[in-house]
């Protein structure tokens, strides 16, 4: 297996608010940062130059950044014209920034990095195809989004190599936690549940913006792997791809020509 990332970033990018070419980032190997993964990220999506969902993002890297033990370089203010420095500088009309916190040798550092591209028409309207994985321990890590996060890439890794678009894990009781990149949410007899935010799962920016969309229709609850694919609709969530519809978990599959309350959400979000 190639273990390369295949991630490609805009060629500038912004390091304690300072614009340097991406190539020339250097980070000190005796940090927490890379010596134990102690760092934090938020992925934003960029839409005709805007960060989108920005406030967002901004109040959950302050929460995490609190409950990590790192301390925040930037103000929101400040933040946001990192980020909308490394937007124009790159002419970056459509993608998403990547923007990381981490401890490093002598003190705590931020770096703001841009990708190009979004999510093609064509992937929505075919849906995501979903492979149930075992989860392992959830420690104090999953409620956060941070730099150990080779768990969740080579869940994902191994589920694309089986022809799917993400993995999703289930505990040991046969209970859906969430996917590696997504939140999952199951549409059962018109109420939209989604598993509760209980320390074992990422509360994603656009999970809370469905629920807050939802109202009274969607409810945080424990949901059975039985219960999803039992589902009338299913959907995951994140910050890239919005709401993007299900079309298959494992061998049940699901009409997405026939799926109101996800197209309500995709058109909301």
């Amino acid at each position: 297996m190639n273990f390369m990332s295949t991630l490609r970033y805009l060629s500038q990018a912004a390091m304690n608010g300072r614009i340097v070419a991406t190539a020339d980032l250097r980070i000190s190997v005796l940090g927490d940062g890379f010596m134990f993964g102690h760092g934090l990220f938020e992925t934003i999506k960029v839409v005709d130059r805007h960060p989108v969902f920005f406030d967002d993002h901004f109040a959950r890297l302050g929460r995490s950044a609190q409950a990590l033990g790192l301390v925040l370089q930037s103000s929101r203010n400040q933040l946001r014209s990192h980020c909308d420095q490394v937007i124009a500088v790159n002419g970056l009309e459509a993608g998403n920034l990547k923007v990381i916190l981490f401890q490093d040798e002598r003190g705590t550092s931020e770096i703001v990095l841009g990708r190009s591209g979004l999510y093609p028409k064509e992937t929505y309207e075919r849906g995501f195809n979903l492979k149930t994985e075992p989860a392992g321990a959830r420690g104090m890590l999953a409620a956060y989004k941070t730099l150990n996060y080779y768990e969740n890439i080579a869940a994902k890794r191994r589920a694309a190599t089986a022809g799917f678009d993400e993995p999703v894990f289930v505990d040991g009781a046969g209970l859906l936690l969430e996917g590696a990149t997504t939140n999952v949410f199951a549409v059962v007899g018109g109420r939209v549940l989604t598993p509760p935010a209980d320390g074992r799962i990422l509360p994603g920016v656009v999970r809370g913006q469905v629920l807050r969309t939802l109202g009274a229709r969607a409810e945080e609850k424990l949901v059975s792997l039985e219960q999803l694919r039992g589902a009338d609709e299913v959907f995951v969530t994140n910050a890239l791809l919005g709401v993007m519809p299900v079309s298959r978990v494992d061998e049940q599959t699901y009409d997405v020509t026939k799926n109101p309350v996800t197209r309500e959400l995709m058109a909301a979000i």
